[in-house]
């Protein structure tokens, strides 16, 4: 049996995800999590859970006064989450009824 050198947990984790080109959905993914700290328990509650696709968050609003304040807020609910992860991951977010 051949020796191989130990590796972190850490570093095989990280080569996998760059070998299955998964980063970009896990940025997605983390973008979606960071919804309720952003827009805070109360928005968060009264909106669905995020979804991701290529760029584009789409959130479920149903009061129409609601969805009106958060298109306003748009671009900086857009810069927050960036900045928070580091990479420009949201394009636009588009809310929905």
């Amino acid at each position: 049996m051949k020796r191989v050198e130990a590796e972190s947990v850490g570093d095989v984790l990280r080569r996998a995800i760059e070998e299955e080109n998964l980063t970009e959905k896990l940025l997605e993914t983390r973008a979606c999590a960071l919804w309720p700290r952003v827009v805070g328990q109360y928005i968060a509650a009264r909106s669905s859970k995020p979804a991701m696709r290529r760029g584009i968050m789409t959130v479920a609003v149903a009061a129409a006064s609601l969805r009106n304040d958060l298109d306003m807020s748009r671009s900086s609910i857009i810069k927050i989450i960036n900045s928070t992860l580091g990479r420009d991951v949201v394009r636009d977010i588009r809310f929905i009824s």
